[in-house]
């Protein structure tokens, strides 16, 4: 009896923390802005999300995107990578530079990216992003 009592007791104890727990939410994809060969475009951010931008590149030539943000921003850069366009790239072949940004904090924010090889000279490209974060 004394045994069962205290299974009892031990399964009460243990079950009565698990009401309190909240579920775990799933985290929300980033937003993505995708190059579409414009100078530039505009997006809304909820404080919070991820932003992603996709812009059209091959490094093979020499060129890279490189961005300016204002300090303080809004928007906290997290990474930078390179996604080759085919899953089996062949030398030389372009695909996407992906920028990843957090919306940190109210506020506006216009990031604005260059296409180019060096610091000289003009930039094969640019790309203007104005990017607005909301509570």
């Amino acid at each position: 009896m004394r045994l069962a009592t205290l299974i009892g007791l031990i399964a009460q104890i243990a079950m009565a923390g698990t009401n309190d727990v909240a579920p775990a939410q799933a985290s929300q994809p980033a937003i993505r802005v995708m190059d579409d060969g414009s100078a530039g475009g505009s997006v809304e951010l909820p404080l919070g999300r991820q932003l992603e931008v996709e812009l059209g590149a091959n490094p093979s030539t020499g060129y890279t995107w490189r961005f300016n943000a204002g300090n303080p921003s809004p928007l906290r850069f997290k990474s930078r990578r390179f996604q080759p366009a085919a899953t089996a790239p062949l030398p030389g072949s372009g695909g996407k530079d992906l920028f990843l940004f957090e919306a940190a904090a109210p506020g506006a924010e216009q990031l604005h990216f260059e296409y180019r090889r060096g610091q000289a000279g003009e930039p094969a490209r640019t790309y203007d992003l104005r990017v607005t974060v909301v509570p």
